[in-house]
């Protein structure tokens, strides 16, 4: 089994999605980190962690399949359903397109799960929560 560093892999992968995805005025405006940022300024961001892993993908043994779990935040919650709306359809768009992230190369993106509210609404932070989850077989 060969396993590759997914949550740094996804990241990097998301953050270049500027025209569609991460940037101002764009749904993920300040993208997507593996910490949440010490100033999170205006619009909502995604963070990122690895919970597991898919199934194995038929006899390949080459090929991670990690579970990656983005917890979208934003400042209303509809800017956060609408950021992890979006994040799960640019997700949803690698199921018939192999992306290369980084050093890894992506065959296919899978088990889709969210966006899912998450009722714990920060009011010191002002901030609401959608998670989406999905499996990412990479090599």
């Amino acid at each position: 089994m060969g396993y590759v560093v997914a949550v740094t892999a996804v990241r990097g992968w998301v953050n270049s999605l500027t025209g569609t995805l991460v940037g101002p005025g764009r749904p993920l405006a300040l993208g997507a980190f593996r910490q949440h940022p010490r100033s999170p300024g205006h619009g909502a961001y995604a963070l990122l962690s690895r919970v597991g892993r898919g199934a194995d993908l038929v006899a390949e043994d080459t090929v991670d399949s990690p579970r990656i779990s983005a917890s979208i935040f934003a400042g209303t919650d509809e800017a956060a359903e609408i950021a992890a709306v979006a994040y799960a359809n640019a997700v949803a768009s690698l199921r018939g397109a192999p992306a290369v992230m980084g050093e890894t190369r992506c065959l296919i993106a899978d088990d889709i799960v969210g966006p899912l509210l998450v009722d714990n609404h920060d009011s010191d932070r002002e901030q609401y929560q959608y998670l989406v989850d999905a499996s990412f077989f990479m090599f």
